[in-house]
């Protein structure tokens, strides 16, 4: 991942980070243990509970993971279908519960690619809960796959505020003085989640990148096609 200054910057960042989830996950216990509190409040917050605390673990396996060998990362043919539906399964009830909506964009004709099912998985459900506060009903957040000669891309796109031309470099040198890397005008979005998706990528021989739209942003992942057949 990197020398050891890059670790220890990027821990205390995440620690900056996570002190936000941390405090709301003590509120919301408190609340919940009261006893003045209907039943379906009760279970309401529960709910944000369990939704909150799983956004927090997902960025911090996506830290630990940031430290582990490329020689180590095995790599496979996969369905980028398959993992955008298991993405979006699993972001779902995350968005739901916030009044919004995550969907895939459909396709006849996909190529398989070559990665690394765990780290891809995690990166773009990194991308899906930067995006979580970015949609609408008519406008919903959408997974889409595309191909360009040897390249598939996996994008997650939004409708949310403008994203710097340089976002990668700013958020690189927020985490390298130790300050917190919040993404400007998009404080839901994690600015560490996005470095570690980036280094992800980088595991598994992909980079990943922003394309900037008049109304929003797509968050992408490139990845090298498979060998194998296509899939119908």
């Amino acid at each position: 991942m990197g020398s050891f200054l890059d670790e220890s910057a990027l821990t205390v960042a995440a620690a900056n980070e996570l002190n936000s989830p941390l405090v709301l996950l003590r509120q919301l216990g408190l609340i919940v243990g009261s006893d003045d509190i209907s039943d379906e409040e009760r279970r309401r917050l529960g709910q944000q509970l369990t939704l909150t605390s799983e956004r927090a673990l997902r960025l911090v396996a996506n830290l630990n993971m940031t430290a582990v060998s490329p020689q180590l990362v095995p790599l496979e043919a996969i369905n980028p279908v398959s993992i955008c539906q298991q993405v979006i399964h699993e972001l779902a009830p995350l968005f739901v519960a916030h009044d919004q909506m995550i969907t895939l964009q459909p396709r006849t004709r996909v190529p398989l690619l070559v990665g690394n099912r765990q780290l891809l998985q995690r990166i773009l459900l990194s991308f899906g809960d930067n995006a979580l506060h970015y949609g609408s009903a008519t406008q919903p957040v959408h997974l889409s796959i595309t191909s360009h000669g040897d390249r598939v891309r996996i994008g997650v796109r939004d409708y949310g505020p403008a994203v710097p031309n340089d976002m990668w470099q700013r958020l690189d040198g927020r985490v390298a003085r130790r300050a917190q890397a919040p993404l400007g005008n998009r404080p839901h979005t994690s600015g560490v989640g996005l470095i570690a998706a980036k280094r992800l990528a980088e595991l598994m021989d992909s980079v990943v990148g922003t394309i900037r739209h008049h109304d929003g942003a797509t968050f992408y992942i490139d990845l090298r096609v498979s060998g194998q057949m296509s899939l119908l």
